[in-house]
């Protein structure tokens, strides 16, 4: 399962024992997957300095020393491996398909069904993230911002929170466990929300975003509803149901979401 968090933890581990050095060699399995000839990539990047790693939704930006960009996409059921100072990483070479050398260490990928790598400038990789929305973790993404994001939209919520325009890196399980937690249903419709449910939809996007990439914070409850489709919910034992949005599947509590959330009464004098 290659979600947002699953990047965002690889960036951080990439961050923390690569950047700095310099790249010695990068190997990819099929030619068609990058944007230019292997052999000019490898003559390219060959030598040059990591200086940081960045992530956009579901991206990785590798930003090298001569202000060129590696901007890789990688595919479902990839998982990724480290080796330092030439061990070897336990990964079956057969499946292996991406694999960068540094100075100590490399960094590899395997088992993706799909994956992308461009080598691009930095204005090219502006002109692409123009259709991408603002990354959901971004701290220029405030409630009020967030909110401004869908005015004017109609669709349901599961639809709205996975259109990349809007907002980035959130895939329909992102999007099913986000509305579970928010109390909303996946199928509720946008323009029928409230300043409190757009309010309780923030906090649940940045809370479980953050619990889901912070390793130790993670629970057995972090993924509640995720292929969990007839089983019972955490919070109220009701069985898991799922229901169909433009074509796609998305897991509920029939019990625990609504089409408002709930909003505390209050306290009598």
């Amino acid at each position: 399962m290659i979600e947002l968090p699953q990047i965002e933890q690889q960036r951080r581990k990439i961050d923390q024992h690569f950047v700095g050095q310099r790249i010695c060699e990068i190997q990819v399995q099929k030619e068609s997957w990058i944007n230019i000839s292997l052999g000019e990539l490898s003559a390219a990047v060959t030598g040059r300095q990591l200086l940081f790693v960045e992530r956009r939704g579901k991206a990785f930006i590798f930003h090298l020393d001569d202000g060129k960009r590696l901007l890789l996409h990688v595919g479902v059921d990839a998982y990724f491996s480290f080796s330092h100072d030439d061990a070897e990483a336990e990964v079956d070479s057969s499946k292996q398909q991406l694999e960068i050398k540094f100075e100590q260490g490399s960094w590899r990928i395997a088992g993706a069904r799909t994956l992308s790598l461009q080598w691009i400038t930095a204005k090219e990789l502006d002109e692409q993230l123009k259709a991408w929305g603002p990354e959901p973790l971004s701290r220029n993404l405030t409630f009020e911002l967030f909110k401004r994001r869908f005015a004017k939209r109609r669709s349901s919520l599961k639809t709205a929170l996975t259109n990349p325009a809007l907002i980035a890196g959130l895939t329909p399980l992102i999007a099913d466990e986000i509305s579970f937690r928010a109390g909303l249903l996946p199928s509720v419709r946008i323009e029928t929300l409230t300043e409190e449910d757009w309010a309780e939809l923030y906090r649940a996007m940045v809370e479980w975003l953050h619990e889901a990439i912070d390793e130790s914070q993670a629970t057995p409850h972090t993924y509640a509803v995720t292929g969990r489709t007839g089983e019972p919910c955490f919070q109220c034992e009701t069985k898991l149901e799922e229901l169909r949005i433009n074509g796609k599947t998305a897991v509920y509590c029939p019990s625990c979401q609504h089409e408002h959330v709930k909003v505390s009464e209050p306290q009598g004098v």
